[in-house]
């Protein structure tokens, strides 16, 4: 990963939609339409579960083993979780179009990251369904970007990267754009001229897949490049958002019970 001030690709948090939806089909059982098919709340749920049971139990057995070695059995704290229902489903939208890409431009995931590798890299089990969709977003990625075509980039695309570097506190306010242009080093240029032609690559499926989102989710959007700021934050510069093609809302509106989930 990159530090701060430096650019540095992030996992793609990819949201698609499908057209055509009829009343039927605004369901408060699904998350998401996506082309040729839903992700369901029970899916979501079973991958979250997956996770919280897994932690629930490691914490009863520590908290065992400690009562067994003459610890105090002091109540155990609320269980922290690691992801939250809306990184789930995120992920699994990702996984969806960057392997639609893959198709289009007929490449493998890389090797790397592994599992283990990202698992570590997150402190997340390597057994855990979700640790296996975020590391395959990350190797999907990587082998988009060796298949991209460069992208020229404009003063518009710099311009809104630099505001964002700006805000986010990843470079010095008083650094005009004009003085971050040139001074752009030819790394940093190229990574954006790759995850700028990503974007739209994304775009392009995005487009032509109509995603429609349960509102209860939230704005949903993808972050393909990132800097990190000098406090260590993630400052996204190359973002794909979902906002319905051809003047269609991102969300299906007619559901019952909508409470945003975390």
């Amino acid at each position: 990963m990159q530090r701060a001030r430096r650019l540095a690709s992030t996992a793609v948090v990819a949201v698609l939609a499908v057209s055509g939806l009829t009343a039927c089909q605004q369901s408060p059982d699904v998350a998401a339409y996506i082309a040729g098919g839903t992700i369901t709340e029970a899916r979501i749920q079973g991958i979250y579960d997956q996770v919280r049971d897994e932690l629930t139990a490691a914490r009863t057995k520590a908290q065992q083993q400690g009562e067994a070695n003459g610890a105090s059995a002091a109540p155990l704290p609320p269980l922290t979780m690691p992801i939250k229902q809306r990184d789930i489903l995120n992920t699994l939208l990702s996984v969806d179009v960057l392997r639609k890409s893959a198709q289009e431009h007929g490449v493998q995931p890389a090797d790397a990251p592994t599992v283990e590798q990202v698992a570590q890299a997150r402190n997340y089990s390597p057994q855990w369904e979700y640790t296996q969709l975020y590391a395959e977003t990350y190797r999907l990625r990587t082998a988009l970007q060796k298949a991209m075509t460069p992208a020229q980039l404009t003063d518009a695309d710099l311009r809104d990267v630099h505001q964002r570097l700006v805000q986010g506190g990843a470079a010095d306010p008083s650094t005009t754009f004009e003085q971050f242009k040139s001074t752009l080093s030819e790394q940093n240029r190229a990574l954006l001229q790759s995850y700028v032609a990503m974007r739209t690559e994304l775009e392009k499926i995005v487009e032509k897949d109509h995603v429609k989102l349960n509102p209860r989710y939230g704005a949903q959007q993808v972050s393909l490049l990132s800097a990190q700021s000098a406090d260590g934050n993630d400052v996204p510069l190359v973002v794909l958002t979902l906002a319905g093609s051809g003047g269609d809302e991102p969300y299906v509106t007619d559901v019952s019970a909508v409470t945003r989930v975390s």
